[in-house]
């Protein structure tokens, strides 16, 4: 098995990539109705819930970092001028209540980061 790698890694995304990333899904799901919906859409709405939640796990680990690692200044700079840049602050609270648990777990943690 010449030239097969197991364990590979997937590049980085860039702060501005996830936040873009993110704003996308949060628009989506804002704009989906709450009325009963077809499965299909339902499954959909429910896949990028999750992905929502990933990407904020990802931003929050650019934030504070994590035990082994300290966040870099210059990424959380990035990052809030990111966020604030097409308003995706608000629609994230706004999406709240459409969120698992843990992803509001999350969102609430990056709101009180950067109104700080």
């Amino acid at each position: 098995m010449k030239g097969v790698l197991f364990f590979k890694s997937k590049p980085k995304a860039t702060p501005a990539d996830l936040v873009r990333q993110t704003r996308d899904l949060l628009s989506h799901v804002n704009s989906a109705p709450n009325t009963f919906q077809s499965q299909s859409q339902n499954k959909r709405q429910v896949n990028m819930i999750n992905t929502i939640g990933k990407l904020l796990e990802d931003l929050k680990f650019i934030l504070y970092g994590d035990s082994d690692t300290q966040p870099v200044a210059s990424a959380c700079a990035q990052l809030t001028e990111e966020f604030f840049r097409e308003d995706t602050l608000r629609l994230l609270i706004i999406c709240l209540p459409k969120l698992k648990l843990e992803t509001r777990k999350d969102a609430t943690l990056l709101v009180s980061n950067f109104l700080r």
